[in-house]
């Protein structure tokens, strides 16, 4: 088989061999923390055609109806308006490794026994770029402008800075998660007090059609077992008995809402979170997608690209909530 034969194969292959293990990515990508894990459970990860450049939600920020009134005979009836909806804009934000093959590499593997190996080792290094980057990307802000937003921007420790989904968030409250500062306090003292007091708090805004009460709590390692600890010398502990309990991030549960901690969850947090309200939303056109694969210039090399579109965000901020600074 001559060169330009064998390149043409070793494209197919590598390209099959990454579709055929596809499925398995975002199944390690989202079915292996509490909190993905979770949110794929009760359809949250969404494949949504994207409005041009960005996913469009509607929220309601306040009651419609401003004309309900006691009366009594010869009572009249306002007719007033009130604007109650508005569009929050999150914008597409794309993501994606290479997986290069050098043409000196392609060559050495070129036997029909080593062929399939080599292409599995290609996209197995791409599965474990994306099914990696996606944990860290979901908990810390990545620095990068293009990365998409990550669960610490959504529910903030500074709910009143910067903008999200297009709008300023100091002017508008209804894009302000709930927040408790815990310095001067006490695990030992304080932590149940405001662990109850965020829970009832995320918990005010029935909402149309959605859960009421945060139904995950996350939080890191160290304040987990400090959880544990305090539950354990109260006599108090109550278990979760959900499917993430088999992830092995824990089983304790506060109000019956299961608390798992996070192997990237921002240190000193503990957060308060109702799923109905978050999304993953993605393009199916460009969803763990791969490329055509390209010549590299002045070489013999050749890349092909794993690529996504997608976005984080919520639809409702007052249902969640972080207390921050626990030491």
């Amino acid at each position: 088989m001559d060169i330009n034969s064998k390149t043409v194969l070793l494209d197919s292959l590598i390209t099959s061999t990454w579709y055929k293990i596809r499925s398995e990515v975002m199944d390690q990508c989202f079915k292996i923390t509490p909190y993905y894990s979770l949110m794929f459970e009760k359809g949250k990860i969404k494949a949504k055609a994207p409005e041009g450049t960005h996913f469009e939600i509607t929220v309601r920020y306040a009651k419609q109806d401003q004309n309900r009134k006691w009366f009594a005979r010869g009572s009249t009836f306002g007719r007033a308006e009130k604007e109650s909806l508005t569009r929050l804009l999150y914008y597409v934000k794309y993501v994606g490794t290479s997986i290069p093959r050098f043409w000196v590499d392609d060559q050495k593997n070129r036997s029909s026994a080593q062929l399939i190996n080599y292409a599995e080792e290609m996209v197995e290094n791409a599965k474990m770029s994306m099914i990696e980057g996606f944990e860290d990307d979901m908990w810390v802000q990545n620095a990068d402008p293009n990365a998409m937003d990550a669960l610490s921007t959504l529910i903030s420790t500074t709910p009143t800075v910067g903008s999200i989904g297009g709008l300023t968030r100091s002017t508008n409250e209804y894009l302000q998660n709930n927040t408790k500062d815990f310095s001067g306090l006490t695990i030992a003292a304080d932590l149940l007090d405001e662990m109850t007091a965020m829970y009832n708090t995320c918990s005010i805004y029935k909402g149309t059609k959605t859960q009421r009460f945060p139904n995950i709590i996350l939080t890191t390692q160290a304040i987990y077992e400090s959880y544990e600890k305090l539950c354990r010398s109260l006599q108090v502990i109550q278990t979760a008995s959900t499917q993430q309990v088999s992830l092995g991030f824990g089983n304790l549960a506060f109000k019956n809402t299961p608390l798992f901690w996070a192997p990237n969850c921002p240190s000193g947090c503990m957060y308060f979170l109702n799923t109905d309200t978050l999304e993953l939303d993605y393009d199916p056109a460009i969803w763990f997608s791969m490329t055509e694969w390209k010549s590299e210039a002045n070489n013999l090399d050749r890349t092909a690209q794993v690529v996504c579109a997608c976005n984080q965000l919520c639809t409702n901020f007052r249902k969640n909530g972080v207390i921050f600074d626990i030491e």
